[in-house]
């Protein structure tokens, strides 16, 4: 990552209030006339819909892969920032316009605005995005033409089946009714690599029906305090129907703890995305760890949240310095265009 890129874009989140890069793959397959051209011109209106998991995830794979790359991270990114855009109302109201501006735009704006939905979202939950980092680095590199215009086909791919539809109610529990990172990254893998990897998706269906019961085999709800703990996250299905079971209950999510500890990086990202995006609340943490080798690494996320929050804080401080600083300067050349500068007395 470029950190003098990002402390620019911090710099500017903080003025509005709001491992490792894959290689790129050789184009393979590339089908033009799917592939979006890069203009600046301003794009037609297009029908949008909340589709259902399955649909939105084979809709973002086949937009991607259309314009020739192999690449997870850029496409599951693009869904991440869309999902995290801070516009929100209720139940989405205004989904349909902005997804019309957002797909007018040219990738190159896209790319740049997603960037500081990132930095956006750091300031709030920096140990978060600090995981999330994996399926977001993207927006730090010079991409490729073939990226670029993936980028534009995926991202309106996601906006056409319902991204911010999904994710855009200003009500948390309207936007925990999916995990469409999972639908996305199940998609985009290939199912002899998910078996490589050993990595299957609990299906939502199996675990809105695990929720309730893992919830009451006592005879009272969980109090406020507990933590729940998944050594095998994913990206999170599982503690998405227990916070969408709780709130049925009428609990908050915030008054627990979420410890999510799983061995995929990418999976990983989706999880600590997922968790601002269900909005599980200040206790939520993920770790990138495995389990069977390494032990339960929930100690090691706390530890990593605090670390993030004071680091953050250093940054946010450094960051409104600069602000002010350039503050400064811009009123000293308005009072003085002449570059004289304030004369002392005699």
């Amino acid at each position: 990552m470029d950190h003098r890129d990002f402390f620019t874009r911090l710099a500017d989140a903080v003025a509005q209030r709001v491992g490792t890069t894959p290689e790129p793959a050789q184009p393979a397959n590339r089908d033009d006339s799917r592939c979006p051209e890069q203009t600046d011109t301003e794009a037609p209106h297009f029908p949008t819909s909340r589709r259902d998991g399955a649909a939105f995830g084979e809709a973002v794979a086949d937009a991607w892969y259309s314009c020739g790359s192999d690449r997870l991270d850029i496409p599951l990114g693009v869904v991440a920032a869309l999902a995290l855009h801070p516009a929100k109302s209720p139940n989405a109201a205004h989904a349909s316009g902005l997804a019309n501006l957002i797909a007018a735009q040219p990738a190159h704006t896209l790319v740049k605005n997603y960037a500081r939905i990132y930095a956006a979202t750091w300031l709030a939950r920096p140990d978060l995005m600090d995981v999330a980092t994996t399926i977001l680095r993207w927006t730090e590199e010079d991409l490729s033409e073939d990226e670029m215009r993936g980028v534009s086909a995926a991202t309106q791919a996601a906006l056409r089946f319902g991204v911010l539809q999904h994710t855009g109610d200003s009500n948390p529990s309207g936007r925990a009714n999916i995990d469409l990172l999972s639908w996305t990254i199940t998609h985009l893998r290939h199912h002899s690599s998910r078996k490589g990897l050993g990595e299957y998706h609990t299906p939502p269906d199996v675990t809105a029906l695990m929720a309730p019961l893992l919830l009451d085999h006592s005879a009272t709800s969980p109090e406020p305090g507990h933590v729940f703990n998944e050594p095998t996250a994913g990206t999170g299905g599982m503690f998405r129907s227990i916070a969408q079971d709780l709130r049925g209950r009428g609990l908050d999510p915030h008054a627990y703890g979420w410890v999510m500890q799983e061995l995929n990086p990418t999976a990983a990202a989706c999880a600590a995305v997922n968790a601002v995006i269900w909005d599980l609340g200040p206790e939520a943490v993920v770790v990138v760890g495995d389990i069977l080798s390494e032990g339960n690494l929930g100690q090691e996320a706390l530890a990593h949240q605090r670390e993030m929050h004071d680091f953050r804080n250093t940054m946010h401080d450094l960051a409104a310095f600069a602000l002010a600083i350039d503050t400064t300067r811009r009123l000293v050349d308005a009072l003085f265009p002449d570059g004289e500068g304030p004369k002392g007395e005699a």
